[in-house]
C-alpha cells in the first residue's frame, strides 16, 4: 500500500473518500478525477476527503500528498536556539518527501523477479509509438 497516495474508481454517486495516509498540511493535499485536479473540502479531522460532485462511474480518482521540495520547512542558524519542534518538522518533511519517492518508484513497470522480464502487472500501456526497429513494441493498430 502506498504511503502517500490513494487510488479509487468513481462510481457516479460517492463523492466522499478516505484519506488513509499522513499530511502535514491541507495545501499537500491534492485530487484528481480522471487525471483533472478538482477542488475538495475535508472533514474536521481531515480524514475524509469530499468532492461537490460525485465522480462519473468508472472515473479515475487519486488523492495524493505532495510535500515542498524547493523550500524548507526549517532554517537553523548559528547561535539559535535548537527546539525539538524544529528538528521534528525538518525530520516530517524529509520523512514525507522519502515517502513519496518510495511510492513513485513502486509506481513504474518493473522487472519481475521470477524471470527477469518487464511485468506490467496486467495494466495497459498507452501512448506507444510506431515501432521503428524489428524488436520494438508495437501498438495493436501497426
Amino acid at each position: 500500500m502506498a504511503n502517500s497516495f490513494v487510488r479509487y474508481t468513481g462510481n457516479g454517486s460517492t463523492s466522499t473518500y478516505s484519506i488513509p495516509f499522513s499530511y502535514r498540511s491541507t495545501a499537500d493535499l491534492s485530487a484528481t478525477v480522471a487525471g483533472v485536479n478538482t477542488t475538495f473540502s475535508l472533514n474536521a479531522a481531515g480524514t475524509t476527503l469530499t468532492f461537490a460532485s460525485p465522480p462519473a462511474n468508472l472515473a479515475a480518482v487519486e488523492i495524493r500528498r505532495k510535500t515542498s521540495q524547493t523550500s524548507r520547512l526549517t532554517d537553523y542558524a548559528s547561535g539559535s536556539v535548537l527546539t525539538e519542534s524544529d528538528l521534528d518538522t525538518d525530520s516530517t518533511q524529509a520523512f514525507m518527501m522519502s515517502q513519496e519517492a518510495i511510492d513513485s518508484a513502486d509506481d513504474v513497470i518493473k522487472i519481475s523477479n521470477t524471470d527477469f522480464q518487464y511485468d506490467a502487472t496486467s495494466k495497459q500501456i498507452r501512448n506507444v509509438t510506431d515501432p521503428t526497429s524489428a524488436q520494438d513494441v508495437a501498438t495493436k493498430a501497426y
